[in-house]
């Protein structure tokens, strides 16, 4: 933690071989088994926040996004860019860039709720023991999650971001995110209160690709893809 910014933990960098969103993605790019994809990391991602946006980079202790408490949003973002650019899945248009950051920015700010809101407001606040209300933690979150779907909804062309075409590096940013949400909030997915979103999860699920194989594997059914939906920021901090 930081004398200035209390809230955020200071944590090592992600690791991508340990990363959901990683494998997810090299899989989909034929790098295949856990030996390749350790080679790709070692070689391709070693330096994967050389990609991290500006609009990210903290310039002090007083501008660190200090809602992204265990840093995973910032580093996700950045290593999803670095296997954009690596494997050809970043847009050229400049249009459709500017789009994907746009969904950067949205799930960069539900993410970071959704973790400020279990790690540091949603422990019952009557409860001696401080345990964890997920009824509470919901209650509190649905309206955030409402405002979320409402500004993703007009961009996503359908089935994918770009529309009926190949994901690019932020569909599958977004497919994770909105794992992870769903599995904190499934509510609005299983009564398909955003056909829109349900659909591209859908879409993304079933796409003919190689990550097909990676969807049919255990690994695959296993933990968070960025963030577990129960608190999580104290096994973080230094004893």
């Amino acid at each position: 933690m930081t004398l200035l910014n209390p809230e955020k933990v200071e944590t090592g960098p992600l690791d991508p071989i340990k990363s959901k969103v990683v494998k997810m993605m090299l899989t989909s790019r034929m790098q295949i088994g856990e030996e390749h994809q350790k080679i790709a990391c070692d070689r391709k991602l070693s330096n994967y926040m050389v990609h991290c946006p500006d609009w990210l980079k903290a310039k002090d202790d007083t501008s660190k996004n200090w809602m992204d408490l265990d840093n995973k949003m910032t580093e996700t973002i950045a290593v999803v860019r670095a296997i954009g650019a690596e494997w050809f899945l970043i847009p050229d248009d400049p249009e459709q860039f500017k789009k994907c950051e746009e969904i950067e920015k949205i799930l960069f700010s539900i993410m970071n709720t959704m973790v400020y809101l279990i790690n540091k407001i949603c422990f019952a606040p009557n409860n001696p023991e401080k345990e964890f209300d997920p009824v509470y933690a919901q209650s509190r979150f649905a309206k955030k999650f409402v405002s979320f779907a409402k500004k993703l909804d007009p961009l996503l062309e359908g089935p994918f971001i770009m529309g009926d075409t190949l994901p690019i590096h932020a569909d599958y940013l977004l497919y994770a995110c909105l794992c992870d949400l769903k599995e904190f909030l499934p509510e609005p997915f299983e009564k398909n209160e955003y056909p829109k979103i349900n659909d591209f999860m859908e879409k993304f699920y079933t796409y003919r690709s190689p990550i097909r194989r990676w969807f049919q594997s255990e690994e695959s059914k296993k933990g968070e893809f960025i963030r577990p939906a129960k608190p999580h920021i104290m096994t973080l901090l230094p004893r």
